[in-house]
């Protein structure tokens, strides 16, 4: 009997899965640095101040209070060493960032009103923690360290994004899209489309703020999310409204993490038909 380990990325690659449509939905993004070592589920168990804790879990509620879904991310990026702690706040395709000193200003902070730095470039957060799932730290610190070497600071290792098993996952802020399968030797191309401002298709689970109907059927169409009627995807372009129709594809039983042994069956969206467009 063999003890090599298997890995859930390997397996959902040789089974052939879709990514689209799989993406993490978030309205905002909290991107908060911490620096020590990240535990399994590091947002939740670590070691910050009871008024670092409070005001995440503050900031949150408010986000929700407006009917929005916040995720909060712990990130670094481990050869600097500064005193100045970073948040990014993200939210309807801006990215704003704010710096301080250790967390003292960030515990009063509102997200809403304080005055913050607009970021326009793009910047990568790469999935790295291999305490939550083994195929993270395997695949993504290459990938963490091929960004490094092409776009330098705007890389950032990042806590579980979600899909351990599409790994190595990168979000794109402000872009707000979440990438699979973006393995080492696929960086530079893939910064390159990133860097013209277009979605990695080849690469895309979806852009975050849409719903997976919506995160599907982007790719067939350019323009801004109008409605989703259940696998009716409408969006605003140039030409009017346009309609994809997204539907159930074929099931897959699947390893949805290193350490499980039991399947699961998931089922993924697929384009349906060609564009409808909307008559008047």
């Amino acid at each position: 009997m063999s003890d090599e380990r298997v890995y859930c990325s390997d397996l959902c690659l040789a089974s052939g899965e879709p990514m689209l449509g799989t993406a993490t939905q978030v309205d905002v993004w909290l991107l908060l640095e911490y620096k020590p070592v990240w535990r399994a589920k590091a947002v939740e168990n670590n070691d910050l101040a009871a008024a670092t804790k409070g005001w995440i879990d503050r900031t949150v509620a408010a986000v929700e209070a407006r009917d929005a879904k916040a995720r909060v991310q712990f990130v670094r990026r481990p050869e600097l060493d500064t005193a100045l702690t970073t948040l990014f706040v993200s939210e309807s395709g801006t990215l704003r960032r704010f710096e301080g000193e250790g967390y003292a200003e960030i515990q009063h902070l509102d997200i809403d009103a304080a005055p913050m730095d607009e970021v326009d470039e793009a910047q990568y957060f790469v999935c790295t923690n291999g305490q939550r799932d083994l195929c993270c730290a395997r695949y993504g610190l290459p990938v963490y360290a091929e960004l490094r070497a092409l776009v330098g600071g705007r890389a950032w290792q990042t806590t579980h994004l979600g899909g351990h098993r599409f790994a190595p996952n990168v979000l794109t802020l402000p872009q707000g899209a979440i990438y699979g399968r973006v393995f080492a030797e696929d960086v530079a191309e893939f910064t390159t489309v990133i860097e013209r401002g277009e979605l990695s298709t080849r690469h895309l689970r979806g852009r975050a703020a849409y719903p997976p109907e919506a995160q599907v059927a982007e790719t067939l169409v350019d323009g801004n999310l109008a409605s989703v009627e259940g696998g009716a995807v409408t969006f605003r372009t140039a030409n009017g409204l346009t309609t994809v129709n997204v539907e159930p594809g074929t099931p897959y039983e699947i390893i949805a993490s290193c350490g499980k042994t039991e399947t699961e069956a998931v089922v993924p969206l697929q384009l349906a038909a060609r564009l409808r467009p909307e008559t008047a």
